[in-house]
């Protein structure tokens, strides 16, 4: 699963204050997906992606949230429909 740290450095932040917060919306990127039914207990580069996607929609990041969480959705809703990554409901 990715890590605050690894955000942060794709966001080019060289200092950790802001990994407390980072962390905070990486969870909830996970638990958005979760919502959605994606299976997030695995790790893999897409549910990777996605996370980064979302935390940098929430930061604004270069002035772009608003295309980084259209592409968050994009991507979300697209791995929903996957059977690769639905979540098994019991």
């Amino acid at each position: 699963m990715i890590k605050a740290e690894e955000i942060r450095k794709s966001m080019r932040i060289t200092h950790s204050l802001l990994d407390e917060e980072i962390q905070s919306n990486i969870d909830a990127a996970l638990r958005d997906l979760r919502r959605v039914g994606v299976n997030v207990d695995q790790d893999d580069a897409l549910i990777n992606k996605a996370c980064e996607l979302y935390v940098k929609s929430q930061f604004d990041y270069q002035k772009k949230g608003d295309q980084y969480k259209k592409n968050y959705e994009a991507l979300r809703d697209a791995m929903s429909m996957s059977g690769a990554y639905r979540e098994e409901s019991g």
